[in-house]
C-alpha cells in the first residue's frame, strides 16, 4: 500500500496531498493490525502463525516497518509488536529488514 503508484493514484484521483496520503495509509495499516492483533491474542505463539517463522512473518515485518515510518501508534498492538521484535532478532530477518535495502527511504 505504501508504494509510489498508490500515492500517485490517491493524488490524481482523489486530490490527496502528502498528509492525506499518509492518513489513508495509516487508516489501512490500523485496519489490518486490528484484525491481526485479535488473531494473535486468541492464538498466542512466538511468531504470527506458530513457533517457527512462516510466510505470514515475512509479510508482517515490512508492514510494521511501514507503520513506524508513517507514525502509526503501535501501543494498541502489543502482540504484533512482540512478534515483530522476535523476528527482528533472527539473522535472516535482520539482514532482509526494509531499512537495510538499497532503495530504503
Amino acid at each position: 500500500m505504501q508504494n509510489t503508484r498508490v500515492g500517485k493514484y490517491l493524488q490524481t484521483e482523489y486530490g490527496k496531498d502528502e498528509d492525506g496520503k499518509a492518513e489513508w495509509i495509516r487508516h489501512w495499516i490500523r485496519t489490518g493490525f486490528d484484525a491481526l492483533e485479535k488473531m494473535l491474542a486468541e492464538s498466542p505463539s512466538r511468531y504470527a502463525a506458530g513457533d517457527e517463522p512462516t510466510l505470514a512473518d515475512v509479510c508482517l515485518l515490512p508492514q510494521v516497518f511501514s507503520a513506524r515510518r508513517f507514525g502509526v501508534d503501535l501501543a494498541p498492538y502489543p502482540n504484533l509488536v512482540r512478534v515483530a521484535d522476535a523476528l527482528e532478532h533472527l539473522q535472516a530477518f535482520a539482514e532482509a529488514h526494509p531499512s537495510r535495502q538499497p532503495d530504503a527511504m
